[in-house]
């Protein structure tokens, strides 16, 4: 069922690209907007400029400048914090003291390539000169590694650009970025007495290396890509899952998520025999497809579905909004209209598997989003932090960027988005890694039970209802025996009852559809001897379903 494709951070083009600044084929757009998202960054983020200090060594081959022998405190310039981007900035040093664990933003993720920078300030009377910067990390086995760079200083850092303050590239996959590794920062002078007659400052943070703060999880997401193909009428369209398309989606994906890879697969096409008037259509037959393939409980499902447009009346997405349980195997599942945007459509799939993630929207304010999460922390829905792409290179402004569950644009991800991303992909994938890692395609993750269970997903104000039978456990925390859920399913037989089935609902991020989730006895497993179901709404009202319209799990 599950033949992987695995994409990982590439070390390609990131350690070259912070060692020369544009020269060795790198954006030299480093600050701008992502995706199709063609608002500026704006004003307060300033341009990009390319200052003879870009340059971390020569300026022509990119090879780090050799550690000198000596070393001559720099005077008259001070650190002022030293940063860790692996998406969004964490602070890992500030005012000559290490930033702890606790009073960190987020979390750093193993072997995920990370921008190390360093911001100063600098004395009134400063006298402009070169200035070396070096970054020392101590690795866990006793070895270390020491970054040198030689920059030109005539004023204090600026933030907007990678050339605007001491940038160093660690490599994920070069061992760089591991649990148990300690930093350090200083600032030297050139040669003795350069700095003669200035104060001292901050030259080194911390006075001793300490932790970088890895943390020692694998990080993985696992992700099926199911590509509809809409035959009707006229109408014949096959989503287009190119490897090029397929690159900017998943490389957008793990830029923005606490990932140290993606394991992800382009399925074969599902056909759609009929109209879309509603995205929501599909997640039905996709979870079901989910079942009959035996997908683990953490394993995502997301349909593409062709649309030239990239929405279904104005929808350009949808999604369940799923717990962090094993129970929730069901609601990880969401969809995408794939038109001629792909870039477009690789933001919308990451703002749909954040729902699936368990995230809700996000308030901006020019776009309405339904139920935003209150405890957001930054106003309209910004960033608040500086946000980098490891793949693309790019900076992210933090007060002119909105973070990527919201509706405006342009668009990244939050240290609120990285700490949920966080602590769903960090829960997900121990599943894997529980007990002896044992893991069976037929009884899922340690301590995973299946039910068998009955599912309807009803498309509100369409009149249009997919039920199927499933596999899995109810969502996590869920009581359908509570007041909450007045929701019920009747199995009927002859027009006599032979089974009341309490309800759970669940609804998609737009609240357009609303999903039933019962637990079948095991002697109705496969619906023997029932010729009718009626759902019961939280009015009384009785729906009829015909038995023949409920899709049986081939498992």
């Amino acid at each position: 069922m599950f033949l992987p494709k695995l994409t990982r951070t590439p070390l390609l083009g990131f350690a070259s690209c912070l060692l020369s600044l544009g020269l060795l084929g790198c954006s030299e757009d480093l600050v701008g907007s992502s995706g199709d998202e063609d608002a500026e960054v704006g004003d307060e983020a300033g341009e990009v400029t390319g200052d003879e200090g870009d340059e971390l060594g020569d300026g022509e081959t990119g090879e780090e400048l050799p550690v000198p022998g000596e070393s001559f405190p720099a005077a008259g310039i001070s650190i002022t914090t030293v940063e860790a981007n692996q998406g969004s900035a964490v602070l890992i040093g500030e005012a000559g003291e290490w930033v702890s664990g606790g009073a960190r933003l987020g979390a750093l993720i193993r072997d995920r390539d990370t921008l190390i920078r360093v911001h100063y300030d600098i004395d009134e009377a400063w006298v402009p000169r070169e200035i070396d910067a070096r970054l020392l990390v101590e690795f866990s086995d006793g070895t270390s590694k020491t970054w040198v760079q030689r920059r030109m200083v005539a004023a204090p850092s600026t933030a907007n650009s990678l050339g605007g303050t001491f940038s160093f590239g660690l490599v994920g996959e070069a061992g760089h970025v591991s649990p148990g590794a300690r930093f350090k920062v200083e600032l030297h002078e050139i040669s003795e007495g350069a700095g003669a007659g200035a104060s001292a400052g901050v030259w080194q943070t911390p006075p001793e290396p300490e932790l970088l703060g890895v943390q020692p999880e694998p990080m993985e997401l696992k992700i099926v890509f199911v590509p509809f193909h809409h035959l009707y009428g006229s109408i014949d369209r096959l989503a287009d899952t190119s490897d090029a398309n397929m690159k900017i989606i998943t490389d957008l994906l793990f830029e923005r998520n606490a990932l140290t890879e993606i394991i992800w697969e382009v399925h074969e096409p599902m056909l759609w025999d009929k109209e879309m008037n509603n995205l929501g259509s599909v997640l039905g037959p996709t979870t079901a497809l989910r079942d009959n393939e035996l997908a683990l409980p953490n394993v995502y499902y997301h349909a593409l579905f062709p649309v030239p447009g990239g929405g279904v009346n104005g929808v350009a997405g949808i999604a369940s909004v799923a717990g962090d349980g094993k129970g929730d195997g069901n609601l990880r599942v969401s969809a995408t209209a794939l038109g001629s945007s792909v870039r477009g459509a690789a933001h919308t799939v990451t703002h749909e598997v954040g729902h699936n993630a368990g995230m809700a929207h996000v308030y901006c304010p020019f776009g309405a989003a339904a139920s935003p999460d209150l405890s957001y922390p930054y106003q309209n829905g910004v960033i608040g932090q500086w946000g980098f792409g490891v793949i693309s290179h790019q900076l992210y402004s933090p007060t002119n960027t909105y973070d990527y569950m919201s509706y405006c644009g342009p668009t990244w991800v939050s240290t609120w988005s990285w700490a949920k991303s966080f602590q769903r992909v960090r829960t997900l994938t121990s599943w894997d890694y529980e007990g002896a890692a044992r893991l069976d395609f037929e009884l899922g993750p340690v301590g995973y039970q299946e039910q068998h269970l009955l599912i309807g997903s009803i498309v509100t104000g369409d009149d249009e209802e997919f039920w199927w039978t499933s596999h899995g456990t109810l969502p996590s925390g869920a009581d359908p025996y509570g007041d909450e859920y007045a929701h019920h399913v009747e199995l009927r037989r002859d027009g006599q009852l032979v089974a009341a089935l309490p309800s759970v609902v669940r609804y998609t991020n737009d609240y357009s559809t609303a999903w039933l989730i019962s637990e079948l006895p095991p002697e109705y497993a496969r619906l023997e001897g029932v010729d009718a179901i009626v759902r019961v709404d939280d009015q009384a009202e009785e729906h009829l379903v015909s038995r023949s319209a409920v899709q049986l799990s081939a498992r």
